[in-house]
């Protein structure tokens, strides 16, 4: 069985959207890339067809509602996005914590899970069990969950929760998204030498018809991958305040693979080797934190670090912390709200995640070396 060809994907993204056409330009490089890689390198059958498509095609359907959203709201083109939160850091290091727990406080808005699938202007929270686009992102995303249970321990995610930006990033094609999801080692390769930019400028208009009917509103965000192109996120957003979080990689890393490799079992519908996991995500991240200390260094006052061991041992003081440093108040209700959503999300909430670096082709001593300056700098080696 071959993968589909381009044109087959377009028209397949536009039957999912009801029958839109216009996809924009500027993704066709990645695209083709990425197709041609799947089609060299991945064994395509009827049992994983449906999935391989479809990590395509949600893209592109992504991509067909912001080109319509932006043509019947122009003007929300023009809106500024004025010093917006972003959590960046290595994978398992407290990201997803931390960015929900600050998304209880009401003055900031996300990017809810299926907004970044259809991206549109946000309507009022109580009318989106009305809203198609929704109903069918809860359906989606708990089949998923069904399909993949894994991911309830490790990393899961709810159509109404603030979500990171990586697929609304991925809408350029140039992403590592795709190659943490399929295993594409050239396509990764081609990745690392591409200039975001582009991608981060479409991201900004994405937020700006997203948010919309709030444009005064401040804007929390969060991705781990922007570490490594804060360049482009300070160029596209100068005023951006930068949460980066910091946790033994000798952790990271097994944790960020056991997150890959039920998923992307998924998505080839077999099981890979664990053990060939390990290498990429080792380099990759090591690549990443060095790549974000050097803009780090030009932008000194725009970032907080945040110890994945403190915010364990006293979330809300962290909390504080940050709100301290970048100028804000932590009122009582929100709080209130914070300690309520700590109460009702307690770490290993869904089942303990147990992994080691030998499971993932890797050694303590090895993601130690690799990661040397980066230890040192943030104090992480007595980390457990």
């Amino acid at each position: 069985m071959e993968f589909p060809g381009i044109d087959q994907l377009l028209g397949q993204a536009s039957r999912a959207s009801g029958g839109l056409t216009d996809f924009g330009t500027g993704h066709e490089p990645g695209l083709a890339r990425l197709v041609d890689e799947i089609r060299r390198r991945v064994q395509v059958s009827e049992h994983n067809i449906q999935q391989l498509t479809g990590i395509l095609v949600a893209v592109l359907v992504s991509r067909l509602y912001s080109q319509r959203g932006w043509k019947e709201r122009p003007g929300c083109l023009a809106q500024p996005i004025r010093s917006p939160l972003v959590v960046v850091g290595i994978p398992r290091s407290g990201t997803t914590a931390l960015h929900k727990l600050l998304s209880m406080d009401p003055r900031f808005q996300g990017l809810e899970q299926w907004l970044i699938n259809t991206p549109m202007p946000r309507p009022p929270r109580e009318s989106w069990e009305h809203v198609p686009e929704f109903r069918t992102a809860v359906e989606r995303q708990n089949a998923f969950l069904e399909a993949v249970p894994a991911l309830r321990v490790t990393h899961e995610v709810n159509a109404d929760e603030v979500d990171e930006c990586l697929n609304l990033l991925a809408q350029s094609f140039v992403s590592h998204y795709f190659a943490s999801c399929l295993g594409l080692p050239n396509y990764d390769r081609w990745v690392r030498e591409q200039d975001e930019r582009a991608s981060y400028r479409r991201y900004a208009e994405n937020l700006r018809l997203i948010g919309a009917d709030a444009p005064g509103q401040r804007w929390l965000l969060k991705n781990p991958g922007s570490v490594a192109h804060l360049d482009a996120l300070f160029e596209v957003f100068p005023d951006a305040c930068i949460i980066q979080t910091h946790r033994d990689p000798v952790q990271c890393i097994p944790s960020v693979c056991g997150v890959i490799w039920p998923a992307r079992s998924f998505f080839h519908a077999r099981e890979i080797d664990p053990a060939t996991l390990g290498p990429r995500e080792r380099d990759l991240w090591a690549w990443s934190v060095e790549r974000g200390e050097q803009t780090r260094q030009r932008h000194p006052g725009r970032f907080i670090d945040v110890d994945f061991r403190a915010f364990q041992r006293d979330p809300l003081h962290e909390v504080q912390r940050i709100y301290a440093h970048f100028g804000l108040t932590l009122e009582p209700e929100v709080e209130r709200a914070m300690r309520a959503w700590l109460a009702s999300n307690p770490q290993h909430k869904h089942g303990r995640h147990e992994y080691t670096p030998e499971q993932y082709g890797l050694t303590a001593a090895e993601i130690r070396q690799h990661f040397a300056a980066y230890i040192e700098r943030h104090s992480l080696a007595r980390q457990t």
